[in-house]
């Protein structure tokens, strides 16, 4: 692992022009992953172009007060500009899928940089940093910016903290280690507040969000002697509230606030034959395993997929392939 750091930090002392991306919809880890990177970068007098598709979700933009972060749909480079770039940074990406259009903007000659720590990377990268032991892609970044020296400034530590607070659950899901708690600690000491990056994320709402929180736990699916709980959104009541999306977020947790609920899902109707699936769990089953058979990802107690199919196949698919799973295993038991 030592000896990618420092081919990563050589490669950073040699290039000019840097372009960093992530994959689509950007979340906590990969805004504050992507921005701190920029930031060491732009210390050391790179340029340093950061490029997602989708724009962010309003929870995260106090991150990123210079608006560093460009939408694909807004960027305004021509094919000379995106020539120039090189290394190309790929960050929190199990592969170059997950980038969705940006993965035509890639220079074909550009050196490769993929860091990420989810398990199932597909390492497509020329330089491949991958950690699945850590918390966080922004925890990655850290050791990353230790190894360049650089002194991190007090952006840089709020996007870092953000990024791995997110990641973690709010320091919830089991890859909440003493590794991350330590960073944590360093970048609270490098100027991170705590309370103001939870409050942005988690505690920012508005009227119309709470209506929409109300109506989707007024109806939670108790299923299989209490192990699973099921909750929908339709995307009827997202436009009757005029709620972005994106904002939505992080609401899938609730369904494991009930007691014994051993895995929790949210299903979100996003077009008439489309529908997204967030999965979560506690104890030892794999959500990541399911999302995976269905072309998406994540993490063993967080992951998520998207099928082309309506609401109710999609949960019928959903719910049939975690019971094969759940059939022969003996209920465990979730405090509450």
């Amino acid at each position: 692992m030592d000896e990618v750091v420092k081919r990563i930090v050589s490669i950073i002392d040699g290039c000019r022009r840097v372009l960093i991306s992530s994959h689509q919809d950007p979340d906590g880890d990969s805004v504050g992953s992507q921005l701190a990177l920029a930031e060491l970068l732009e210390s050391r007098g790179k340029t340093c172009w950061i490029v997602n598709q989708g724009p962010l979700s309003s929870r995260y933009t106090f991150l990123d007060p210079r608006k560093k972060i460009v939408d694909l749909d807004h960027l305004k480079l021509d094919e000379d500009d995106l020539c120039e770039f090189d290394p190309v940074f790929v960050l929190d990406c199990t592969s170059l899928s997950r980038l969705g259009r940006v993965d035509k903007l890639l220079p074909s000659q550009a050196t490769l940089i993929n860091i990420d720590h989810h398990p199932d990377n597909g390492n497509f990268g020329s330089v491949n940093y991958l950690d699945s032991d850590a918390s966080a892609t922004g925890e990655m970044i850290f050791s990353i910016l230790e190894a360049c020296d650089y002194s991190v400034s007090p952006a840089a530590a709020t996007q870092l903290y953000a990024a791995i607070l997110s990641d973690t659950g709010r320091f919830k899901f089991p890859n909440t280690s003493s590794r991350c708690l330590k960073v944590c600690a360093e970048l609270v000491a490098a100027g991170a507040d705590p309370k103001n990056v939870t409050n942005q994320i988690y505690f920012n709402h508005s009227p119309a969000f709470l209506k929409l929180l109300g109506s989707i736990l007024s109806g939670p699916e108790i299923m299989d002697r209490g192990r699973i709980c099921a909750m929908t959104l339709k995307r009827a009541l997202l436009a009757d509230l005029k709620i972005d999306p994106r904002e939505v977020e992080g609401v899938v947790d609730y369904s494991l606030f009930v007691r014994g609920v051993e895995i929790g899902l949210l299903f979100t109707e996003k077009e008439e034959a489309r529908t997204k699936v967030n999965l979560r769990s506690q104890n030892q089953y794999d959500v990541a395993k399911v999302a995976r058979l269905f072309g998406g990802g994540g993490h063993r107690n967080a992951a998520g997929c998207t099928l082309d199919h309506d609401l109710e196949q999609t949960k019928r698919i959903i719910l049939d392939q975690i019971r094969k799973t759940l059939k022969d295993e003996p209920v465990r038991g979730v405090s509450g």
